[in-house]
């Protein structure tokens, strides 16, 4: 199930700016247990400096985290009858459209998993196979399949030197830019303005952090795209965002921007400025 981390998140961020600045944080406050007006995660001083901090997860789509939490019992059955039947010569990959499953009785959701199932296992043999991950030519692409509400596609991949699976569901998004910036622009026009009271009254320094748990639809490129418009078109931005990917292994983070400079501007000048980020040995800063 895909989770947000927000303590954790938040101490690495703490913790990279005490290894900038190289000094401690020191002065830490949770303003929302304080009711303050602007409740922000988490207040703190770092050589001198108050720093404000916010944090946020971000989905590629609205209802994508809720998907994930339904996947055991929506996608799991599919996966189960299929990973080992299809034998090992190739992998293969079934395309359903994103929330397909989502808000159906039960029955109706085991009746489309049994037609899909068959389905795979009757077609799975006669489609060509292409090299692993082209996606450009679909082996089996846009059916409609006897007892599914839904079209879907079937690929086949040449294995990989290493495949650990042999069958498996992704999920198609309809204009899935439009829907990344929506849930985007969500969050800025959240957070933005609790970030800029805390810079207007107490000369704090701001960051906003943006957690994402998707390793299918988002990167970090994907989201300074989305993010960079959004942000230079307001006067009240954050002086610094980061993007902590949560969902790799370790975690990674990037910044996004950082007093007018991009990811893309540090990337273009060699210095991408990121950095791996051990869970297991960061303590919550707050309860979420």
């Amino acid at each position: 199930m895909l989770t947000f981390n927000e303590g954790k998140v938040c101490e690495a961020i703490v913790q990279r700016l005490g290894q900038r600045l190289k000094a401690p944080r020191i002065d830490m406050r949770w303003p929302e247990d304080e009711q303050h007006p602007h409740p922000v995660e988490i207040a703190f001083t770092v050589a001198g400096q108050l720093f404000a901090l916010e944090h946020t997860g971000i989905e590629p789509f609205k209802g994508h985290v809720q998907m994930d939490a339904e996947a055991e019992r929506l996608f799991k059955p599919i996966v189960d009858a299929l990973k080992d039947a299809l034998g090992t010569s190739a992998v293969f990959e079934l395309m359903i459209p994103a929330n397909a499953l989502q808000g159906r009785k039960m029955t109706e959701v085991r009746s489309i998993q049994r037609a899909l199932i068959d389905w795979v296992k009757a077609t799975a043999p006669t489609v060509p196979p292409q090299p692993y991950g082209d996606y450009k030519k679909t082996s089996v692409g846009r059916v409609a399949v006897p007892g599914v509400p839904f079209a879907v596609s079937l690929y086949r991949f040449a294995p990989a030197l290493v495949a650990d699976h042999h069958f498996q569901i992704t999920h198609l998004v309809q204009n899935s830019e439009q829907l990344r910036k929506d849930c985007i622009r969500a969050s800025v026009e959240k957070k933005f303005p609790k970030l800029a009271a805390w810079k207007r009254d107490h000369n704090a320094r701001t960051i906003l952090v943006l957690e994402d748990n998707d390793i299918q639809l988002t990167n970090q490129a994907i989201v300074t795209e989305t993010f960079l418009p959004l942000a230079l078109a307001r006067s009240d931005r954050p002086d610094e965002t980061y993007v902590v990917a949560s969902c790799m292994d370790p975690w990674h983070a990037w910044p996004v921007l950082i007093d007018g400079q991009s990811y893309f501007d540090f990337a273009q000048a060699g210095d991408a400025q990121d950095w791996p980020i051990d869970p297991a040995m960061l303590p919550a800063l707050t309860k979420r």
